[in-house]
């Protein structure tokens, strides 16, 4: 897919930073932000706190899920630790989230490392050794958790659902496939229990860290602006391994110019990425400003373009999502 000018543009919130003192705060706050950023911005990703010092917040997935009927158009990309979480179990929501979201979904593969890799496993115990908190080991696992989600995706083809009444036959059993997965960390049989979604496969982006992390393998890469050199940009070029590239900006908490943020946007636009992805730390005191200023100032400049329509794959300018097992009958 050709791509027109300018650069797309989402937005970035940890959820483990926003209200937890009542129900109807967090309602209001998660509806508002939402609602302003609706068919302003390509897509939002919520990143999970998972077992963050302080307090992890709400879960992303189930936010996202949430969300999605109280949004019209934009993409909503939910966050998940993968080397941490169940991968059977993030397929599946992730799937229910494309469902809800009529193909507007992603995932955000976290992968935690460090210090947030030590209070992930003493959070959820050790179990025989697993999981590792070295960082090949946690990249590699990642990588193996983003395979197995894709295979689960696929694991259901697209025409398995019958619903023939007359012969009380409601599904082809044919079309169901155990994936058979095993790794050092853990092994899946499959078939997922939720039908291909609506995009074959969400969208999967990831935080490039280092060398053998989870960005190998996903659909959309964040990448700071320091790390542009060396980037294969393949989303233009037709590939059907393509990835897209979004370069992170932080809307500082003190207002810089627009002309300087400008700037800072201008330098992505000549790197050859797909676009830019504002990490919006205190959207309370940021929103108005994001909204209201910098990004129409931004789009005045031709250097954003506005959200497509599709679902989140077609925007992003990614090829369409092959089912391996219908490929390979």
């Amino acid at each position: 897919m050709t791509l027109p000018n300018g650069l797309q543009v989402g937005i970035a919130v940890d959820v483990a930073a926003y209200p937890l003192d009542s129900h109807t705060s967090q309602r209001d706050f998660w509806r508002t932000l939402v609602s302003r950023l609706d068919e302003v911005v390509e897509f939002i990703t919520l990143e999970d706190g998972f077992a963050a010092t302080g307090g992890d917040g709400l879960d992303a997935i189930l936010l996202a899920n949430w969300l999605a009927p109280r949004s019209r158009k934009i993409g909503i990309i939910a966050g998940a630790p993968v080397n941490y979480l169940e991968p059977f179990h993030i397929s599946t929501a992730v799937a229910t989230l494309d469902y809800v979201s009529e193909g507007r979904a992603g995932l955000f593969a976290q992968e935690l490392r460090g210090d947030r890799a030590l209070q992930a496993k003493e959070a959820i115990g050790a179990l025989g050794g697993y999981p590792a908190t070295d960082g090949p080991a946690l990249g590699q696992d990642a990588k193996d958790a983003i395979d197995v989600i894709r295979r689960l995706w696929d694991s259901w083809e697209g025409d398995a659902i019958i619903r023939d009444r007359e012969s009380f036959r409601f599904l082809d059993g044919a079309k169901l496939h155990y994936i058979n997965f095993e790794s050092a960390g853990f092994k899946v049989l499959g078939p997922s229990i939720t039908p291909r979604p609506p995009q074959g496969q969400p969208v999967v982006a990831a935080l490039q860290i280092e060398g053998n992390d989870a960005s190998a393998t996903a659909d959309v890469i964040f990448i700071r602006p320091g790390n542009l050199e060396g980037i294969n940009f393949r989303t233009r070029r037709g590939d059907p391994k393509a990835q897209a590239i979004f370069v992170d900006l932080d809307v500082d908490a003190e207002p810089a110019s627009v002309t300087e943020f400008a700037t800072q946007v201008a330098r992505a636009a000549t790197s050859g990425a797909n676009g830019v992805r504002l990490i919006v730390r205190d959207p309370k005191r940021q929103l108005d400003r994001l909204v209201n200023e910098l990004l129409p100032a931004l789009e005045g400049a031709s250097l954003l373009r506005k959200p497509g329509s599709g679902t989140l794959r077609e925007r992003l300018g990614l090829p369409a999502a092959i089912n391996r097992y219908t490929s390979a009958a």
